[in-house]
Order: structure tokens, then sequence, then C-alpha cells
């Protein structure tokens, strides 16, 4: 449940943030959230890149089928591409692997401000 609530909350930031920071922002407000809700380091990266990349994947397609891909398949023609569509499977990969690394980081972050639990079993001298 935890996965999901991550998923949703990462997409909204991803989003949202945008609008008022730079593009990058999406990997603080992953690593933010991943900070705040507990999980496995893997857990929060698979959440930050499915979250991210949705996003960014659906942004970039909306924008591309509202301006007819004329801006996209000029850069593909430049870049050697078939298809307009391999532009916004780039995007949604840099999306995805951003929110990913963001959300990564703080948990890795969290693990380092959370003192580790002493099992009953250690000798304490």
């Amino acid at each position: 449940m935890k996965f999901i609530i991550k998923i949703f909350l990462m997409g909204i930031s991803s989003y949202l943030l945008p609008f008022y920071f730079p593009w990058w922002s999406i990997a603080m407000g992953a690593g933010l959230i991943s900070l705040v809700i507990r999980g496995s380091n893997f857990n929060s990266f698979n959440a930050g890149f499915i979250g991210g990349g949705l996003v960014w994947f659906y942004l970039s397609f909306t924008i591309d089928n509202t301006t007819n891909s004329i801006l996209s398949e000029k850069i593909a023609l430049l870049m050697n591409l078939t298809d307009s569509i391999w532009l916004i499977y780039a995007s949604t990969l840099i999306g995805g692997l951003m929110a990913g690394f963001g959300s990564l980081t703080g948990g890795f972050m969290r693990s380092i401000l959370t003192p580790e639990k002493m099992s009953r079993n250690e000798y304490i001298s």
C-alpha cells in the first residue's frame, strides 16, 4: 500500500513542481517523499521511476499530440530516428530516471538519519 501511495505522491509532485521550479525539481520532490515515507531503497527507486516516468510520458505525449508533432518530427529527423515517438520514449526514460534517483537519494538519506535498532542478542559492554 505504501508503494502505491509513493507512486501517486511522486506523480503529483512530478507534475506540479516543474510549473514553479526547474525541471530537475522532480528529483527533490521524489526525494522528500522517500525521506518521509519509509520503505526499502529498491521500492523507493521503483516508485520514483514509475511515478516520474508516467507523468513525463503523459506530458510529452499530450504536448506532441496538441502541436501535431511539428517540432518533434524535425528533431527526430536531425537525430536519424524513424519516428518522433522515440523522443517521447527518451523523455519518459529521462524523467523516470531523474525521479527514481531522487527517490533513491531520499531513501538513503532516511537510512543515514534514522538510528539502527540494536538486536537483543548483541553483547554490549
